[in-house]
């Protein structure tokens, strides 16, 4: 079985299948007009540990930066500033997720 493989969301027997796929253990990626437009990712199971779930949840965030661009620190402190919370710091932001630039 391929480790992953993009269907149409606007195929319903490919849905199916990537819905099976992805109860496999298979990431599927949706794709409409040539642009991944979402991932159907595995559930997590029960064996696995928290780093295989972190290890996992990095892996999809770096394929979505790779496709769309991460965030700049501008666009997180706009997402603290709006949502009330306080500013920690560039260096906890870089440590914790991924950021596009330096500033």
């Amino acid at each position: 079985m391929d480790a992953a493989f993009e269907v149409s969301p606007d195929d319903p027997q490919g849905l199916a299948e990537a819905i099976q796929r992805a109860a496999q253990g298979a990431v599927v990626h949706l794709v409409r007009d040539g642009h991944a437009v979402a991932d159907i990712v595995p559930a997590a199971c029960p064996q696995a540990t928290d780093d295989d779930r972190n290890h996992r949840a990095l892996a999809i965030e770096r394929r979505q930066a790779q496709r769309f661009g991460a965030p700049t620190l501008a666009d997180y402190r706009k997402v603290y500033e709006t949502s009330g919370w306080p500013w920690p710091g560039d260096d906890v932001i870089r440590r914790d997720y991924l950021v596009a630039d330096a500033s």
